[in-house]
């Protein structure tokens, strides 16, 4: 070992022995809260709150008000403030970013009620988008000096359309033809490119592209060679043609598989695409492109009367692994892309503790839980069989919800230095729409006066000792914090979820940099179908899971200092996830 290595080594030892030693104390006053996190409880609000009389809580639905009621009314009864809408500008708009897509949640200023439970309730709107089949229309037009026809196309029998943005649209533009729509494939191959090296303009122009790679079928081909997945990605192929300019995208699949009709093989596509999208109003989402998945029939259209064949053209690519892009003589292409909207009425559940100490109590740690489900399964179904089926979400999330509501009595019993805010959110199964709209526009308090949140989903099933940790990816030193908590408790805790870091509610806030854990026993069979009911809930594993959570927060609530936001470099996440892979052997 080198000097630099010993020094390296020795760093890293004293900023272990030093966080360590930063939350190696859990502040006193804690054990008095622990008493009023029962089982008993638990089981007397997941059986409430996953009863069929619920239908399975969907947002928006007079079941999903009737489970914020209940949360609302529990929240009074322990003494919490309720929700006041904050005072800021509706005109506030902030973009967040996200892994797919940047929000800009519509700001609301919800209705003066009278019952006193909904002063709780902080009400916004989701948008329910999904494609209007009858209105959105494709259609060929050919002109030259012998003929002038246009041809229209039946949605789901000829085409499908895939729009990300979920705005209505309406164009025509001429059409290029690309190929496998390839940039940069093996050998120097480009379908951007043509036989003379000049790069094909497709600007304000729309694009009709191959599923697939040259010479898919021939194990000598240099692409099968690389098994480059990218060169099979149809969404990636389309934002490549978007970020060079093209207007739209057709895409066809290859003739040279033997593939079933065009409604057989996009069977798949055609159910997805048809579905509702739940968004945010005034949702701003990344630019993306209109893609149109075509029958042969609207191939057979565009290359008619173009001097060429669509086979042959396809098989000199094939043969030569070389692109041959061409724009397609007299031939326009017009679509016209509508949206079916529906705004619907949802709400968060809030309520808080205001801090006992004069300053910390204007910092702020946030407890969640969404305590929305999935409904009759008309979206968000493991199974396509079950739709139509109550699927009630005990575990997810009637465990976790039932778990703040504990947490919500505890942290009343025992007051704590900083405030606590309570937020069950709603629509979190359509998007996280509810921490969204609460983190990036519209949050209670200050997201920058916010030292920490605790989020709770999925807490009660699979074995009895082991507990899954998420967000801490993102802050090493809440890391050392809940595993101090935990020394009270005795969990093994297990850190691979980095792929849920970002899939429930502490996603929005981890993405505000505001330090986030994720308390979550795992995935089962029973995971959005019907079977995820009451009986199967491990209550007294439960019971330790709200009891650590609490230990946490109380831990984040009184301590002078609290835990910051870093993002683990890779090597640190992969150590992390290995150490986690390693522990989990033993309970396999």
């Amino acid at each position: 070992m080198n000097k630099n290595a010993r020094l390296f080594q020795f760093i890293a030892a004293i900023i272990f022995f030093c966080l360590g030693y930063l939350y190696s104390q859990i502040p006193g006053g804690y054990k008095s809260g622990l008493d009023y996190i029962n089982k008993e409880d638990l089981h007397t609000y997941i059986t409430f709150l996953a009863s069929d009389s619920l239908k399975g809580r969907s947002a928006g639905s007079p079941e999903n008000f009737e489970a914020a009621k209940f949360i609302a009314q529990k929240f009074s009864s322990f003494g919490l403030k309720p929700y006041v809408e904050p005072k800021s500008s509706s005109s506030k708009t902030e973009i967040a970013a996200d892994d797919d897509d940047k929000d800009v949640p519509m700001y609301v200023t919800p209705k003066h009620e009278e019952t006193p439970f909904e002063k709780y309730f902080q009400k916004f709107y989701i948008l329910d988008s999904k494609i209007d089949q009858e209105n959105t229309a494709l259609s060929i037009s050919t002109k030259n000096e012998s003929i002038s026809k246009k041809l229209s196309y039946n949605f789901k029998k000829d085409f499908l359309v895939d729009y990300r943005e979920l705005k209505n649209l309406a164009m025509e533009a001429k059409v290029v033809f690309l190929g496998y729509g390839i940039e940069k494939g093996e050998e120097s191959y480009s379908d951007y490119v043509d036989a003379n090296g000049k790069e094909i303009d497709i600007k304000n122009k729309i694009v009709l592209i191959v599923e697939s790679f040259p010479g898919e079928k021939d194990s000598l081909s240099p692409f099968n060679k690389v098994k480059n997945h990218i060169y099979k990605n149809t969404r990636r192929k389309a934002e490549t043609a978007f970020e060079k300019g093209a207007a739209a995208v057709l895409v066809t699949k290859s003739p040279f598989n033997d593939f079933p009709p065009f409604p057989v093989h996009y069977e798949g596509y055609a159910n997805a695409f048809s579905k509702s999208n739940f968004t945010l109003p005034g949702l701003k989402r990344k630019e993306s492109v209109p893609i149109f998945y075509v029958d042969d029939a609207v191939v057979t259209e565009l290359f008619d009367q173009s001097g060429k064949s669509f086979l042959k053209v396809l098989a000199e690519i094939d043969s030569s692994y070389k692109g041959k892009p061409f724009e397609l003589n007299n031939k326009t292409v017009a679509f016209d892309i509508k949206f079916d909207n529906k705004l619907v009425p949802v709400q968060n559940v809030i309520g808080y503790i205001e801090g006992s100490d004069p300053v910390l109590k204007d910092e702020y740690i946030v407890i969640g839980a969404h305590y929305d489900h999935v409904g009759f399964a008309y979206y968000g179904a493991m199974d396509k069989k079950n739709i139509g089926q109550i699927h009630n979400g005990a575990d997810d999330n009637a465990s976790g919800t039932s778990g703040i509501i504990e947490l919500a009595e505890a942290f009343s019993k025992t007051k704590p230095k900083r405030s606590i805010i309570f937020i069950a959110f709603t629509a979190e199964e359509n998007g996280l729409l509810g921490s969204r709209y609460y983190a990036y526009q519209n949050p209670f308090r200050s997201t920058e006066k916010t030292a920490g949140m605790i989020n709770l989903d999925m807490i009660g099933r699979n074995e009895d000792n082991v507990l899954w940790v998420g967000g801490i990816f993102y802050s090493d030193e809440m890391k050392y914090l809940v595993e101090e908590a935990n020394k009270e408790i005795g969990f093994e805790l297990l850190y691979n979820v980095g792929l849920l870091t970002f899939g429930s509610d502490q996603g929005p806030f981890i993405r505000k940099e505001v330090p986030s854990i994720f308390f979550f026993t795992g995935l089962h069979d029973d995971y959005h179908t019907p079977l995820d009911d009451v009986e199967k809930i491990n209550f007294a594993k439960s019971e330790k899971v709200v009891k650590l959570a609490f230990i946490s927060g109380w831990m984040l609530a009184n301590k002078n200092e609290t835990p910051r936001y870093r993002e683990l470099t890779m090597d640190e996440k992969i150590a992390l996830v290995k150490h986690s892979l390693e522990r989990q052997k033993k309970f396999k």
